[in-house]
């Protein structure tokens, strides 16, 4: 029964004294305001609540309270462990925690389930060979992954011991060992040996050779992929790594057998944008002007299609909405409230097949111009790309340039919704790390007046995540770069830069190759997804911007 007269007054637009009371019981705190534990409760399970959780541990509560609280969090990262610790009456460790505190010399004083519970293969490399052979043979009942590891480590030479094995056993050595030892994996791999493990179909192996790929540090090892001959493999590849393996093949100038991987790829490939990417660098290694015309006629909105369109001077296939008609009253339910879109968007998804008198209701509650954004998301059409420009009054403020740059971070950090949360806690509309609501705040003045539950107001976020882009926009300069440091951060694109391997003028693959290979999977997807934006965004607002010309800004070396 309280069930339904929750749904009933969920579906209301006015449910009188019950809806009062509803929107006391779930009123957010604000800045001024304790979080409590009753609060706590009565909200969904979730990373919201988990966010709120994290927020609770800092406040002055009883160990009691925190024990409570760190119990109803769904993810119990580090983040929401150690304020627990800290608050917590209970300050006894665990068996593994207290061995991993331990110093790596007393912890191999300690007995063999100590060390097989706290040691690394990263921490282990350090020991001589004699060590790491006693220390394997100990360990080898309590941890018999790691007792591999060590036995590879010990032997006379690792990269010819790994190769032997298995490719599961391959893969975990690879992601264990630190990113300074891989450099002793630059050898030539024999290319049965390379066909044997391929065919072995192992997940974990696949993302080992993909990252090889992606280190410049690998040269040899990487040569030697390019020995074998695609049709001895590629039944067992999927479309990641037979991509990887067109452009390692790329980079050797073996053409033929790129556009064999680059072709599998596709075939396999599930998102558009994936299928869209084989197929250019299938145009690049073939010059068939064929593939090019392909990915022209994607409905799908990606640099690559956009390129394609440009190159060939083509009207595009796909469709863009920037705008939808909605009510222009306001929202009746706080759209600033991270609880109150999920109820919303939980009981859509599940009324969506059962009951579409009552979805259609929760529709009608999102169909105003303040919450276009959580409207857009409940209706779409798949078939259809959203490039909406809502909060204008607050976006408008900023030049053309600005405006472009910021809809196109937003639409790729949240699709608008203000109270979008990540599951490192990245806060609202441009997904804010909470260190740098802090230190911005500090830096305007405002810590009294605006905290982090300040950032799901799209009138304080934005002009958050402006402020934010300054820096970036004056050292990076270019919007791809500038999306690099917005999501990597300006430390690791800074890095990535002076390394002086990617963006090269004198390599006839750039900017593409060196967009492809970002070590950093989620800045690589995120920088092309951005630009693309960013060029939507821009003609929109009226600049003619040339994609081509714009990715050959690109190339600073």
């Amino acid at each position: 029964m309280r069930y339904f007269l929750f749904l009933f007054c969920l579906l209301s637009l006015t449910c009188g004294a019950t809806a009062q009371q509803h929107k006391q019981l779930h009123k957010a705190p604000t800045i001024n305001q304790n979080i409590t534990l009753d609060y706590l409760k009565r909200q969904p399970a979730g990373i919201s609540r988990d966010f709120y959780i994290w927020l609770f541990l800092q406040q002055d509560i009883s160990p009691k309270e925190a024990k409570e609280a760190y119990n109803l969090a769904i993810r119990k990262n580090a983040k929401l462990f150690g304020l627990y610790f800290k608050k917590g009456d209970n300050k006894t460790l665990s068996r593994q925690t207290i061995c991993q505190r331990m110093p790596l010399d007393k912890l191999l004083k300690e007995d063999a389930k100590c060390i097989a519970l706290a040691l690394t293969t990263k921490n282990a490399e350090s020991l001589d060979k004699a060590t790491l052979k006693k220390i394997s043979n100990t360990i080898q009942p309590h941890n018999p992954n790691l007792s591999k590891n060590l036995q590879i480590l010990a032997s006379k030479n690792p990269f010819e011991s790994l190769i032997t094995k298995d490719a599961k056993t391959f893969g975990s050595f690879y992601f264990s060992v630190s990113q300074e030892y891989r450099k002793h994996l630059n050898f030539k791999i024999p290319k049965e040996i390379l066909v044997r493990l391929i065919n072995e179909r192992n997940e974990n192996f696949n993302r080992a050779l993909k990252h090889m790929i992606l280190s410049p540090n690998l040269k040899t090892f990487n040569a030697s992929l390019t020995t074998i001959k695609p049709q001895s493999i590629i039944n067992a590849l999927d479309a990641e790594t037979s991509f990887y393996l067109g452009l390692n093949a790329m980079h050797s100038n073996k053409k033929d057998q790129a556009l064999s991987y680059f072709l599998h790829s596709q075939k396999l490939s599930k998102y558009p944008f994936n299928k869209n990417r084989a197929t250019f660098w299938a145009f690049l290694a073939s010059n068939d002007a064929l593939y090019l015309q392909e990915v022209s006629q994607s409905k799908a909105v990606d640099i690559y299609s956009l390129s394609s369109i440009e190159m060939l001077q083509e009207n595009p296939n796909y469709s863009i909405i920037y705008d939808v008609s909605t009510q222009a009253k306001n929202a009746e339910w706080d759209f600033k409230n991270p609880f109150e879109w999920e109820r919303i968007r939980d009981s859509f998804k599940n009324l969506k097949t059962s009951n579409q008198d009552s979805a259609k209701k929760l529709l009608l509650k999102t169909n105003n111009a303040e919450t276009k954004a959580h409207y857009v998301w409940l209706s779409r059409d798949f078939n259809k790309e959203y490039f909406l420009m809502p909060y204008r009054e607050v976006f408008s403020k900023y030049n053309t340039d600005k405006q472009a740059l910021l809809y196109a971070l937003a639409r790729q950090e949240s699709l608008f919704i203000p109270t979008a949360i990540s599951t490192s806690y990245a806060l609202g509309l441009m997904q804010l790390m909470p260190f740098n609501v802090k230190a911005i705040a500090k830096e305007l003045k405002q810590e009294q007046q605006v905290g982090y539950l300040d950032m799901f107001d799209p009138a304080i976020n934005v002009p958050y995540a402006e402020y934010f882009t300054r820096p970036l926009v004056k050292e990076f300069n270019h919007p791809l770069f500038i999306a690099y440091a917005y999501n990597g951060g300006p430390g690791f694109t800074r890095r990535l830069l002076a390394k002086n391997y990617l963006f090269k003028k004198n390599n006839p693959l750039d900017p593409w190759y060196s967009m492809e290979m970002i070590p950093y999977e989620e800045s690589r997807i995120y920088g092309k997804k951005v630009l693309a934006n960013y060029i939507i965004y821009q003609r929109k607002l009226g600049k003619k911007v040339n994609l081509l010309g714009l990715l050959h800004d690109t190339l600073v070396y």
